[in-house]
């Protein structure tokens, strides 16, 4: 018998970018998309038989989460436990205290404690019982140097030092990890962190950007595991594709900006086996996000965005409008008409004029609307041989400002 898992991760309840009151429940609108998403894969989930659930870390979207976060997770989490489903909660880096000693964001759930509960919280394994018989859970929440160095080992060290010797404790814990489960049952690892080869939105290896420590591959496709639950990446994606065991990110449930615009968000509906595992990739009607790169060059903006709306449906969607102009073309767009057509859309994100000084330009095909902010940079850098010797810290510091853009900064 399949053990039947829900695997879920980085809900950020708490997100509020591009979001606005919603006058019947006094919530901002962008929690009530995230914990409609969030119970929607639980409807899934029950509605399938569902064994298991593991939320593979970042519950809210900071350590310090409103009642009004917490009220809607506890929601999400009274429905599985009340349909007798065992749930699984890894701490993530959003979930983390900044003060030693620090109640972590869902500490409340361990310290009752609940029944049918498990907060993972340190490097720890689980015999957890459900309807399918007993499953180990092997749980790594986020990695800190307080983990796995004492402070004398990383005390006056540079960063590229400290993260290596993080990664070196870290593969020891791993191989424990994997000589500990028994192998007559089923045996997930369930991972909050940065895998290599993972991809990021912006299509930038995650080898390239950042400043989290890198966890090999290797250390997760051990056999002795069945499935590993992934998360912190918010892109859906199998770092193992086509073999055992799957190692999955979920993606995250919800869209955070345009920078996942493409994606679609959603779950994992995985059926646990020893060494044959499947899972599939469920979507959420998550909030669509939009965005219309326009060229006055090509023509008036107005007539491009008509043809636009013609092909693509913005009903509930967050919308941006970016217009390619000439410095004699800046005053004579008419914002006021094209918010006009944007009507059906949940909200106008930005209507921005990119002006250009020459005239008609060449358009480089490499170029695309396609290319992320991190892949330019680097192109860019490239391009210029005076900033080789900085290439690294460069792609460093721009990843992290993408961050703080786009998981603090409202709109």
């Amino acid at each position: 018998m399949a053990l039947n898992l829900l695997h879920l991760a980085d809900i950020h309840f708490g997100m509020e970018n591009y979001g606005r009151l919603d006058p019947a429940t006094g919530l901002n609108r962008r929690l009530i998309d995230f914990s409609r998403s969030v119970h929607h894969a639980i409807e899934y989930a029950l509605d399938h038989d569902v064994h298991l659930a593991i939320f593979a870390g970042d519950i809210y979207k900071h350590r310090d989460p409103d009642p009004s976060w917490q009220r809607e997770f506890a929601r999400c989490v009274r429905r599985l436990v009340e349909a007798q489903v065992p749930v699984v909660i890894l701490i993530g880096n959003h979930d983390l205290p900044n003060t030693l000693g620090k109640a972590h964001a869902v500490e409340i759930f361990d310290t009752l404690p609940l029944d049918r509960i498990t907060v993972i919280a340190k490097p720890e394994i689980h015999f957890i019982d459900t309807r399918a018989g007993q499953v180990q859970v092997a749980g790594f929440p986020y990695l800190t140097r307080s983990f796995v160095l004492s402070r004398e080992q990383y005390k006056d060290k540079p960063l590229e030092e400290i993260n290596q010797l993080m990664m070196e404790q870290a593969e020891l814990i791993f191989r424990q990890f994997a000589e500990q489960v028994d192998p007559r049952l089923p045996a997930i690892l369930t991972v909050h962190g940065s895998v290599a080869n993972a991809i990021l939105s912006s299509e930038q290896s995650i080898m390239m950007v950042g400043h989290d420590p890198i966890i090999p591959l290797s250390v997760l496709t051990n056999p002795a595991w069945d499935y590993v639950a992934l998360g912190h990446i918010h892109r859906h994606q199998d770092l193992n594709e086509g073999q055992q065991p799957p190692v999955v990110y979920s993606g995250s449930i919800e869209r955070i900006d345009f920078g996942e615009e493409r994606e679609d968000k959603g779950f994992v509906w995985a059926e646990v086996r020893k060494g044959n595992t499947t899972y599939t990739f469920v979507p959420v009607p998550a909030r669509p996000f939009v965005t219309f790169r326009l060229d006055a060059q090509d023509g008036d903006p107005l007539v491009l965005l008509d043809a636009e709306l013609e092909r693509r449906d913005i009903t509930d969607a967050i919308v941006r409008v970016i217009i390619t102009v000439t410095a004699e073309q800046s005053d004579l767009i008419q914002e006021r008409q094209i918010r006009e057509r944007l009507k059906a859309a949940y909200l106008v994100a930005g209507i921005a004029k990119e002006e250009i000084k020459a005239a008609p330009r060449s358009r480089d095909s490499e170029l695309t609307e396609s290319l992320g902010p991190m892949q330019a940079l680097e192109r860019y850098i490239a391009s210029n041989p005076d900033y080789a010797d900085r290439q690294q810290a460069l792609l460093e510091r721009a990843q992290l400002l993408l961050q703080e853009i786009r998981e603090e900064l409202p709109v």
